[in-house]
């Protein structure tokens, strides 16, 4: 029995390293080890004995998981006093769990599982003594389980399981108490309920930490219960009309260059893009060449008259390609001869 036992447990202990990869990988696969004990049917001369056994067990589905199992041990042999018998049981059989029972309040999963096995397997006798022989059987067994889980990967089991011999037409039965180690991905803990906490003003923020106590429906809060800073949009527009072939830019201007000066420098991380255009009176190339004449004298204000950085500037000329008027008319020729500059800022108090 001694030696069966050490036995056993080395093989435990080579499978726990070999299965060391398949934890990390969490596949649907349990290790089932344990003591198991063996009623022999009375035509054996074998007595009643307690056995180890390891087994493990790939599930299919929640409901169903194939099995094998191996459980070997020496025997007393009634028929010859003071003598035994080697005893082998190999099994591969399937599993149906009829559900999960006792719902763990922390992980929501079900503690108790009862089950229904079947299988098929080989058992072997070999009797330690002279003169004996070696008898071999194919078996089906069937019973019934349940399985407790201790915490969602650790678990005990319990069975009983009758064994039908059908080369000698009899049966054995034995019951198996064993633990349990799942391999699988396990079901996350639930999580907490939050706890209601008196909120006065609707926030969402406790009144116990509410710095800001009172604030009107609707608003944003940050984690104190404060009001969110709210974005707002500063916008500009600038439209600088020019003479017929020139880029000189006209007095009457020069406080809307400032405008747009001051506010660049109010939203000093902003760039803009200034685009200068014409009318289409000309070839396009000299169109061209003058639009971007025109474009540079504005950026060339704001750098040399309030201070801007060239860097911040993108002066670009679009020739007669963008009217915003007819060309058919010195009042829309004068509309399309300009440069223009947007700005839109998002920005908070």
């Amino acid at each position: 029995m001694r030696k069966q036992i050490l036995a056993a447990g080395a093989a435990l202990g080579l499978a726990f390293t070999g299965l060391a990869p398949l934890a990390m990988a969490e596949v649907p696969l349990t290790l089932n080890a344990g003591a198991a004990r063996w009623y022999f049917s009375s035509d054996r001369d074998l007595s009643d004995m307690n056995t180890p056994y390891a087994g493990l067990e790939w599930a299919f589905s929640d409901m169903w998981a194939a099995e094998v199992s191996y459980a070997q041990d020496d025997a007393n042999n009634e028929a010859v006093p003071g003598s035994s018998t080697e005893v082998v049981l190999a099994n591969l059989g399937m599993r149906m769990y009829g559900g999960s029972y006792i719902v763990d309040e922390s992980s929501g999963a079900g503690r108790l599982r009862p089950y229904a096995v079947v299988g098929a397997g080989y058992f072997s006798e070999n009797p330690n003594f002279s003169g004996g022989e070696k008898t071999e059987d194919t078996t089906v067994n069937a019973g019934l389980g349940v399985r407790w889980m201790i915490t969602p990967r650790f678990g005990a089991s319990l069975d009983g399981r009758t064994i039908y011999n059908v080369d000698k037409s009899n049966n054995d039965t034995i019951a198996y108490l064993g633990l349990n180690y799942f391999f699988g991905t396990v079901q996350a803990a639930a999580a907490a309920a939050p706890t209601a906490c008196p909120d006065e003003d609707g926030d969402g923020v406790c009144d116990e930490v509410d710095a800001c106590l009172g604030t009107p429906p609707n608003t944003r809060v940050d984690a104190t219960g404060c009001p969110l800073p709210v974005a707002q949009v500063a916008s500009i527009k600038l439209k600088v009309n020019f003479a017929f072939d020139s880029a000189v830019v006209t007095e009457q201007y020069f406080a809307d260059l400032a405008e747009l000066a001051a506010f660049l420098k109010r939203f000093d991380q902003v760039d803009v893009t200034i685009e200068g255009h014409t009318d289409s009176v000309g070839s396009e190339e000299y169109n061209q060449q003058l639009s971007e004449r025109r474009a540079r004298a504005v950026a060339d204000m704001l750098v040399n008259s309030h201070g801007i950085a060239a860097s911040r500037l993108n002066a670009v000329g679009y020739g007669e390609s963008r009217p915003v008027a007819t060309n058919d008319t010195a009042e829309g020729r004068a509309q399309n001869r300009r440069v223009m500059a947007t700005l839109e800022v998002e920005y908070t108090d």
